[in-house]
Parts: structure tokens; C-alpha cells; sequence
């Protein structure tokens, strides 16, 4: 705040006026004004500049407008100029035909800036794809391109599980694919398999029906009691036949079966293989693999569904070889004469003074003996 006037002379007058007496009045009103004076000095300099600081101050400012150059005089007497170097400032810019900036400085020259400075560049790499189209970067993962090492831990550990369950079907497979092989065609990894299966007895049983042929058309022959009785005797022989090659018949459906058992274990080494690209895959690999290694379980020795007790290669085998034992039992009767009882229509013969009755069923000889 501004300082206000605060003393006000005293009009004095010589004597004999005792207007202004010099009494105590006023020399106190000269006292207090010579003390206002004396605060005012302290006050003044106690708010004064420091010289050092006066002498930053600026004194004076000359500027060049055309040449953009500022001089500035300090209260020292020092100088400095500052030019601003407008002469580069652009006054207009333009693009030329090769996507250039041209910018035209204020002293008319050019400076010529390539665009693609500031254009991003991206890098695709074998497993991430970068596109830029209209100022967006966009990513793509390249298809078949992530490894087990760029998936989660949790997933790396389900997929190895997959690829375990997978093996695992795969040699259930090779182990039914082994007993079906050995039960259809004899296997060197079970001794004495070569004699004992399906293909060999399908073997003997064609070499006993055409000898249980024979039998049957010598005893046709035998039986002399009429032209009727030896054709129905010649007809029970067909029908012997004819269940021999129904079982040849079940034998090389057997075989088949077999076959593509070993079709399917080989399905399932190929599913196995192909498990753990992808956890889609490896899901359906391992459920084919496991449907490969039943298919082959249920055509090698059944167990898989309720169907199979009685459709596998094991159980055709096991038939064969007790057709086989019931047709050598037949080939060894000696049989000199047959006929036809007329009131049971049954074929009987006599052996050893008995007779014996015999019928077809299921594919079975079924006899009985009876007294003569």
C-alpha cells in the first residue's frame, strides 16, 4: 500500500504573534514527524531492491520484426540478442506426386519429409500373423502353428493324459487283435495254437463232412427196405451236410470278423498316432481307439456286448470242436442198416444189437439208443 502524506508544516510567526509560541504542542507535532520520517526510512529500506537484482532487471527491449531478432538491454548495461529464427517458420506445406510433405519456410525454402517415417511397420513371425489395414494392426494365430510349450500348464497335462488313455486303448487293441488272430488263424506267441483254431478245424471239418458224406450214402445204400426209406435216409445225410457247410460257413464268417478285428487294432495304432493335436482330436482319437480295441475284443472272445457270448471267434472255435468231436463219433459207428420208424418218422439203425435213433438239431447230431 501506498504511503500517505502524514506531516503538515507549521505556519510560524516572528513575535511579538504568540500564535506559534514554541511550546511542548508544538515540538511534539515536530517530534512525531521527524519519527514518521524515521520509520518511513526503515520501512524503505527494509522493502528496497538489492542492487545485484536491480541490475538483472531489464532496461530496455529492441526488436527486429522482419529478422525475428529481440535485443534486450539490462539496468547493468549488459546486452543480449535472441534471434527467433522466423525466417524457418513454415508458412505453407503441401504433398507431392511420391507422398512427400513439402513444407515452404518463411524465408522460401523447402524441407521435404518421406511419410513412411511415421507409418508403423509390423513383423509376422511363424506363430503370430500382423496385418495393418486402414491404420489397424490386427494379429492372427497361424493355423497349426502352437506347440505344447504355448499352451497352459493345465491343458499340457490333459492332453498328456489323453495321449496315455489313447496308448492305453491302443494296446488293449494289439492284445485282442493277438487273441483273435490266435483263435482264427493260430499264433507263434501261443504254443500249439497252430492246431488249435479257427482256420484248422474249418479245415478238418470240411475233410470229416465229405467222410460223413460217404457214411451217409453207403448206409442210404444199405438200406434196402424200400426206395423210400433210402431217400429219406439220403436226405438226413444232406441235411448233415448241409449243417457241416453252415458251420464252414460260420467259420469263415468268423475269419472275417477276425480280419477286421485286426483292421480295427490297426485303426486304433493310427488314432493313437494322430492323438494330441488338438484336445478335440485327441478326445475323439482315444474314444475311436477305445471303440477299435472293444470292436476287437467282442469279435476275438466276446464280453463286450450281450450279443457276443455266442458271436466271437473264441465261441465259433469251441463250436467247431465239438462238431468236430461229434462227426468223428459219427464217422467211427458202423452202421449196416438203416429205416424209418413209420408211426415217429425217426431214422434208426441197428449197432451192436441195439438201435440207436438219431435227428438233427441245431446243427447237431443228437442220438439215442433204444432197444431193438
Amino acid at each position: 500500500m501506498a504511503l500517505q502524506p502524514y506531516y503538515r508544516i507549521t505556519d510560524w510567526q516572528n513575535e511579538p504573534s504568540q500564535k506559534t509560541a514554541i511550546n511542548r504542542t508544538n515540538l511534539l507535532k515536530m517530534e512525531n514527524g521527524i519519527k514518521e520520517a524515521d520509520n518511513r526510512l526503515v520501512l524503505m529500506d527494509t522493502n528496497k531492491a538489492d542492487k545485484s537484482m536491480v541490475n538483472a532487471l531489464v532496461k530496455d527491449i529492441d526488436v527486429d520484426v522482419d529478422a525475428g531478432i529481440w535485443t534486450i538491454t539490462y539496468q547493468n548495461g549488459s546486452v543480449k540478442t535472441f534471434d527467433l529464427d522466423i525466417e524457418r517458420v513454415v508458412t505453407n506445406f503441401d504433398i507431392n506426386d511420391d507422398n512427400e510433405l513439402v513444407l515452404t519456410l518463411a524465408d522460401g525454402t523447402q524441407k521435404i519429409i518421406d511419410l513412411t517415417r511415421f507409418v508403423y511397420s509390423v513383423d509376422s513371425t511363424p506363430t503370430i500373423s500382423l496385418k495393418i489395414m486402414n491404420r489397424t494392426i490386427t494379429a492372427e494365430i497361424v493355423a497349426g502353428s502352437v506347440t505344447m510349450e504355448k499352451l497352459d500348464a493345465a491343458i499340457q497335462t490333459e492332453f498328456r493324459q489323453y495321449m496315455l488313455d489313447t496308448q492305453s486303448a491302443r494296446d488293449a487293441a494289439l492284445n485282442y487283435q493277438k487273441f483273435a488272430k490266435r483263435y482264427t488263424l493260430g499264433d507263434e506267441s501261443f504254443p500249439g495254437s497252430e492246431t488249435d483254431n479257427a482256420k484248422y478245424y474249418y479245415e478238418q471239418v470240411k475233410e470229416d463232412a465229405a467222410t460223413s458224406g460217404e457214411n451217409a450214402q453207403l448206409a442210404a445204400d444199405s438200406a434196402a427196405v424200400s426206395t423210400t426209406q433210402a431217400g429219406i435216409a439220403t436226405t438226413k445225410a444232406a441235411a448233415a451236410t448241409s449243417a457241416a457247410n453252415q458251420t464252414a460257413a460260420d467259420v469263415i464268417t468268423t475269419t472275417q470278423k477276425a480280419t477286421e478285428a485286426g483292421n480295427s487294432a490297426q485303426v486304433a495304432r493310427d488314432k493313437a498316432t494322430e492323438a494330441g493335436t488338438s484336445k478335440t482330436e485327441a478326445e475323439q482319437s482315444a474314444a475311436e481307439a477305445q471303440a477299435s480295441a472293444d470292436t476287437a475284443k467282442r469279435y476275438a472272445v466276446g464280453g463286450v456286448v450281450p450279443a457276443d457270448a455266442e458271436d466271437n471267434a473264441k465261441w465259433y472255435w469251441q463250436q467247431v470242436q465239438d462238431l468236430k468231436k461229434q462227426i468223428d463219433h459219427v464217422a467211427k459207428l458202423s452202421i449196416p442198416r438203416f429205416w424209418v420208424d413209420p408211426k415217429t418218422m425217426q431214422l434208426k439203425s441197428t449197432f451192436l444189437a441195439k438201435g440207436m435213433t438219431f435227428r438233427l438239431e441245431k446243427g447237431k447230431f443228437i442220438g439215442k439208443e433204444i432197444a431193438t
